[in-house]
């Protein structure tokens, strides 16, 4: 059976409100790097473009990439 691979970039921000937002972006570049990572996550904090619940994101705190292979088990 095929092992099925995803590669997920979590960026984690602060709303204005103080409570905390997860942005998950599918599917990643393996040559992305963290300074392009930083870049683009500021960017979209300084844009202003995203308000979930009608909340601005007011700071980013973190970025992560998460990779993950799920494998699956023969059942007899």
């Amino acid at each position: 059976m095929a092992d099925l691979v995803s590669k997920d970039l979590q960026l984690g921000y602060e709303l204005a409100n103080g409570k905390t937002y997860n942005m998950v972006i599918p599917d990643y570049k393996d040559s992305i790097t963290d300074a392009e990572i930083a870049e683009g996550a500021n960017g979209i904090l300084t844009e202003g473009i995203f308000s979930p619940d009608g909340q601005p994101l007011a700071a980013l705190v973190s970025a992560v990439r998460i990779d993950t292979t799920k494998t699956e088990v023969a059942l007899g």
